[in-house]
C-alpha cells in the first residue's frame, strides 16, 4: 500500500468536474483511498482499490484526456 501514499491519478471521466485527483489516505480495512481534487481541494471523493486497478476508470499520474465532441 505504500505505493498509493501521495499517488496522483487521472480519472477518466470526469468526477464532481474534475480529472486530477491525489491520495489522501489509505482505508485498507475497507480498500479504499481517499483522494482530493488537485484543482479543488475541498473536494474528496473515496475510491476503491479495484477501481483504481481499472484503467477505463482510473489512469495513473497527471494525463490529458481530450472528451470527443459529439
Amino acid at each position: 500500500m505504500k505505493h498509493l501514499e501521495q499517488s496522483k491519478w487521472t480519472a477518466v471521466k470526469k468526477i464532481k468536474d474534475w480529472r486530477h485527483y491525489e491520495v489522501l489516505n489509505i482505508n485498507k480495512k475497507e480498500q479504499k483511498v481517499e483522494m482530493f481534487s488537485v484543482c479543488a481541494k475541498k473536494i474528496r471523493i473515496e475510491v476503491a482499490f479495484k477501481d483504481l486497478k481499472d484503467n477505463s476508470k482510473w489512469q495513473r499520474g497527471w494525463i490529458e484526456i481530450v472528451e470527443e465532441s459529439s
